[in-house]
């Protein structure tokens, strides 16, 4: 089940890769705007081309410096041409980053949505593993995993079987990687065989090597993993969360209801919803706001040189603490001291423990911070 950490880092994440592409904009725009001045090849005329090679300096020179102080700190000596390109391709610029903040902020709900059919299709990689086993065996061999009652009560839940058609969710594209697995890894592994050796195993059993084959090989082995790391970009950090909603479901079986319970993606997805998609937008709508406080109050640290990260760890910190009230101070910077420590470098942690400490006081002095609700009576 989600949780708050899980959906602060895939935040985190989709900011960094929001400046990522900010930056790549930045760079084509500055490149469009000198490419004004390039000589016409096609033209019939004479060109001035040391003119051109002139312009086209001050005009990567003038977007520069437009983008960091305004239009209105141009040169007055700037020719009418050069203020008219850098000024329409700041505004184009803008535009772009604008479409870049909707599409990546649509990315983020639309993947973290997606964790719950990726906990959908992992459940049913057991049955698909099974009858890959199966076609595997002789005609008159016979196998404790193929007469599995976990097996068979997952695959009697109409339930689970009419999500599985409604999102379309098979293995079919993967039967290659499915039949490696099995012939490679688990027809090979001693605990498995162990079971195949049973005569007759309990119920007990049969739940014990599920969950067995989900957190020691299909969680585990190097080999899997690699699958799914290659597969899913944000398998890392969803694996966690999916392998606990695996195990849960199977652990809801029993002999009488032999039939799982799906577990949520979230107790309340409404409210962790709406939690991404306001930090996500406090944290990119107020970036400028952000930076000011955060380097007024460390001036004794080059702010430009702190890591990408480290700034939008920060950032992000103060959208929390100033906008939502209900989150206790303490709360907030202990969480993204834990991102640091997972994402940034080694010095991260003091760092960010220690600016936040100074941030929330100031802030709180100033009444930015205001928290209300029960169990804050640290933040009174």
């Amino acid at each position: 089940m989600l949780n708050r950490r899980t959906l602060r880092i895939k935040v985190m994440q989709t900011i960094f890769a929001l400046h990522t592409a900010r930056e790549a904009e930045y760079n084509i725009s500055l490149a469009k705007v000198q490419d004004n001045f390039l000589p016409d090849l096609n033209s019939m005329e004479e060109q001035d081309k040391e003119q051109l090679s002139k312009d086209r300096k001050t005009a990567g020179a003038c977007f520069k410096n437009a983008f960091h102080n305004g239009m209105d700190n141009l040169d007055p000596d700037v020719t009418p041409e050069v203020v008219v390109v850098v000024s329409n391709s700041l505004t184009n610029y803008e535009n772009q980053v604008a479409e870049l903040k909707r599409s990546y902020k649509k990315r983020l709900i639309s993947e973290t949505k997606g964790i719950f059919d990726q906990y959908l299709q992992l459940l049913s990689l057991i049955s698909e593993i099974k009858r890959v086993f199966e076609s595997s065996l002789k005609s008159d061999q016979k196998s404790n995993f193929i007469s599995n009652k976990i097996i068979e009560g997952l695959n009697n839940s109409s339930e689970f079987e009419s999500l599985l058609i409604k999102k379309n969710l098979t293995w079919q594209n993967e039967q290659s990687n499915i039949r490696t697995w099995v012939k490679e890894i688990i027809k090979k592994d001693e605990i498995f065989l162990k079971y195949e050796s049973l005569s007759g195993p309990t119920f007990e059993e049969d739940l014990n090597i599920i969950l067995y084959v989900y957190k020691s090989l299909v969680f585990k082995n190097e080999i899997i993993k690699a699958y799914f790391e290659v597969s899913d970009l944000g398998w890392t950090e969803n694996s966690s969360v999916l392998k606990s909603m695996v195990l849960k479901t199977f652990k809801s079986m029993d002999e009488e209801e032999n039939e799982p319970v799906l577990m949520e993606l979230s107790k309340n997805w409404a409210d962790d919803l709406l939690f991404l998609e306001n930090i996500f937008d406090y944290s990119v709508n107020n970036e400028e706001e952000y930076k000011e406080i955060v380097a007024e109050k460390s001036k004794n640290w080059d702010i430009d040189r702190v890591a990408l990260t480290d700034k939008i760890i920060l950032e992000m910190a103060l959208a929390e603490m100033i906008n939502f009230n209900s989150i206790p101070i303490k709360v907030t910077i202990n969480e993204y001291i834990e991102l640091s420590k997972l994402y940034s470098t080694p010095k991260s942690k003091q760092f960010i423990n220690g600016l936040l400490d100074v941030l929330s006081e100031e802030l709180k002095k100033e009444g930015k911070i205001k928290k209300s609700g029960r169990g804050l009576l640290d933040n009174k």
